[in-house]
């Protein structure tokens, strides 16, 4: 049996030092704009006034809308039980699975300079806030990546493509060394069937060990593999799924329960209902276009199916949550929501999956509304008050009072915002 390797996240040398010498200005910065915070809000309260309620309504619509309310999405989820698991004999093991985070890139939108920095730093900041509070929340065993980890890395260059691995490993660092990691291959990654890119896949493979594997984890067997080569022709390319497959067939001892893992979604007829937690179209039906399709063919799922038969599949590459049974060999399908509000989805999410040998439930977790957390913390910044009866509407002087008030709740914001944001990076 061939097991995956773990992944070893490259640093830079002298990773301690370097750490430390990184995090001290951060630290520093947090810890004076906790104290700048923390003398705005006792100024506040001692000397109420407008300003200061609007200070007041800045500080805490930031702290809700950056902080609180990731924190809030994440504990409405938990890890799915069974009230016939006995956990004298064993604990269930735990397992979240994260699709198509496809970290925005030059070739997203073809935007350059500024606006392409803020394009990537948002969903980075994002999906960095529901990576640290899920690992905090939840601390699974292990997390395996369905495939699509960067939106152009199929079109990269090797020196282009090490930057963007690096910029991915430090948004998903570990939590902890002994949670595994897995990684599916997804056609963002390395292109899809006969257009699939030679040098994007070998590296892939070089960084995250092969793309078809088998591995016991919490006494089942996950069964990862990767249909977006398996898509083409190339049988020197296709040739280490088609070996995996032929195992699974000839192995008939069912010893574990086996799970497929895959990054493209298996044929379903069309039109065919994804359930009550489908955002968007309430089905997959197939369609092709530069390097994706949107479902494997027939006869390649059937062929999978037949062979390696799975109690339960999993797969990504849709954005958008779906269920499904393929009723002929009774295998029911969960496509995982993408983890990116970047991904055309209201709501991004995740799966928790907990194993417990011979039973196994799954549930998926709703990440924040982006729309609606952006809505809500976008406050109006403009007020109207009688400050002094002597200031009207049409003197300079009010106009100057006006906008030495909205400078100091803007700059006040501004500063809640940035801890906010450091509370993530330390």
């Amino acid at each position: 049996m061939q097991i995956h390797k773990s992944i070893a996240y490259k640093s830079p040398s002298n990773n301690n030092f370097l750490l430390k010498a990184c995090r001290f200005p951060i630290l520093l910065v947090k810890k004076l704009g906790q104290r700048l915070l923390g003398a705005v809000l006792r100024q506040c309260f001692q000397n109420p006034s407008p300003i200061s309620a609007f200070r007041t309504i800045w500080i805490c619509a930031l702290l809700v809308g950056e902080v609180l309310i990731f924190q809030y999405a994440m504990r409405k989820c938990s890890w799915p039980e069974s009230v016939q698991w006995d956990k004298s004999l064993a604990e269930p093991y735990r397992i979240a699975l994260i699709a198509d985070p496809q970290i925005i890139d030059d070739y997203s939108y073809g935007r350059t300079g500024l606006l392409q920095k803020i394009s990537e730093i948002y969903p980075d900041m994002y999906m960095r806030k529901n990576w640290i509070n899920m690992q905090s929340i939840f601390d699974p065993d292990a997390v395996i990546f369905m495939g699509d980890l960067m939106d152009g890395g199929r079109e990269w260059d090797d020196e282009k493509w090490e930057i963007e691995l690096y910029r991915y490993q430090q948004l998903f660092l570990p939590k902890k060394p002994e949670q595994r990691i897995f990684h599916l291959v997804g056609n963002h990654d390395v292109g899809f069937g006969e257009k699939l890119v030679r040098g994007a896949l070998q590296r892939f493979r070089k960084t995250f060990g092969k793309t078809n594997y088998k591995v016991n984890l919490g006494n089942h067997s996950i069964v990862v593999l990767d249909t977006v080569t398996l898509s083409g022709s190339d049988e020197s390319i296709r040739k280490e799924g088609l070996k995996i497959i032929g195992e699974l067939a000839n192995d008939t001892s069912n010893q574990f329960p086996r799970i497929l893992m895959t990054h493209v979604p298996l044929y379903r007829p069309p039109n065919k209902d994804c359930g009550p937690q489908r955002q968007g179209s309430s089905y997959i039906n197939q369609n092709t276009g530069y390097q994706y399709q949107n479902l494997v063919d027939e006869p390649l799922t059937n062929f999978i199916l037949d062979n390696v038969k799975p109690k339960l599949i999993f797969s990504g590459d849709d954005h958008d949550y779906c269920e499904i049974t393929h009723e002929k060999w009774n295998a029911f399908e969960v496509s995982v929501n993408s983890f990116s509000f970047a991904m055309g989805v209201e709501r991004p999410g995740f799966v928790l999956l907990s194993l417990y040998n011979p039973q196994t439930v799954d549930d998926s977790a709703a990440l924040p509304n982006q729309h609606i957390r952006r809505t809500t913390e976008s406050l109006p910044q403009w007020h109207l008050y009688q400050q002094r009866g002597d200031l009207i509407l049409l003197k300079g002087q009010y106009w100057k009072s006006v906008g030495k008030a909205l400078l100091d709740i803007g700059v006040v914001g501004v500063m809640t915002y940035l801890i906010c944001w450091l509370w993530f990076l330390v």
